[in-house]
């Protein structure tokens, strides 16, 4: 029975079980049938294996599962996967040049700083912004608030689209109670956000919801932050310095996963390009058996 490396990541953190888990599978050989099997089979999220590039510019070429369906992006499989390419040495990167990954969404080039503490920054695709398939009383209602205390919605891609909604305040936010089979009919998740936090190196509070795609509820969502730091550019709710929007998101307190998310944004209110960093740690490693 052969076997294959596999490993749980958890990305978004540097703290081992906090964060949002995914695994990290050597793919080569493997079909979309078998993949789609591991990746329900482990009952995280995501589930991301690493296939050799179709480029030789490029350093990866990267497939994310849900336990429900291949996605052409995500962002804390993305994060799992680059700390994985670079601790255990499969990529070397010169002079400070980016680790380049093929993705459904188009190649993702990810910045590696900090040294043994690295920090993954990858650059997300060019923001797609439409209406919002829902009114905003209905989102409110889906998550248990009151009508009103939904400001404004969007559905936004950055690689992948999102339902971004932002809630009057951290205390609504505080009070948030979804309702699950309401957010089924969220055309692949609703990700809400609040100004301000509940830790003090934090400037906005996030939740992300897709029980469509599997997932109940995601610790720590590397894509809805991307669509949510652009939807914050384009409204213009964080002040810009030096031509660019920073600041710090804090997810996953409710589930008891708590992480960090990085953010920078370049580009115009039309234009907005979202940078989405983080850590990540490897808490798992094993050998896949598979039959032949």
């Amino acid at each position: 029975m052969p076997g294959r490396t596999i490993r749980h990541v958890d990305a978004f953190t540097r703290t081992p079980l906090e964060g949002n888990p995914a695994a990290v599978v050597d793919g080569v050989g493997l079909s979309a049938e078998t993949m789609q099997r591991i990746a329900l089979n482990q009952h995280l999220s995501e589930t991301v294996f690493l296939l050799p590039p179709a480029s030789p510019a490029h350093h990866a070429h990267i497939r994310i599962f849900t336990p429900g369906t291949e996605l052409p992006f995500a962002g804390h499989p993305t994060i799992a996967a680059s700390h994985i390419l670079i601790s255990e040495e499969r990529v070397k990167l010169d002079g400070g040049e980016p680790l380049l990954l093929e993705t459904g969404a188009g190649v993702i080039p990810v910045e590696v700083t900090g040294g043994d503490a690295a920090l993954y920054t990858m650059t997300q695709a060019a923001a797609e912004f439409r209406e919002s398939p829902l009114p905003l009383d209905a989102i409110a209602a889906a998550v248990g608030l009151a009508p009103g205390e939904i400001v404004r919605a969007e559905q936004v891609s950055t690689g992948i689209f999102w339902v971004i909604a932002q809630v009057a305040s951290l205390d609504a936010m505080l009070r948030v109670k979804p309702d699950m089979m309401a957010l089924m009919d969220v055309p692949h998740g609703l990700s809400i956000f609040c100004l301000g936090a509940q830790s003090a190196d934090a400037d906005i509070h996030v939740r992300a919801f897709a029980p469509a795609a599997g997932i109940v509820e995601d610790p720590v969502t590397g894509s809805s932050n991307g669509c949510t730091a652009v939807f914050i550019a384009k409204h213009a709710l964080l002040p810009a310095r030096d031509g660019a929007i920073r600041y710090v998101a804090e997810q996953g307190l409710e589930m008891g996963q708590p992480g960090r998310v990085y953010v920078r944004v370049t580009g115009t209110a039309d234009a907005p390009r979202a940078h989405i960093g983080g850590h990540a740690v490897t808490v798992l490693r094993g050998e896949l058996l598979l039959p032949e």
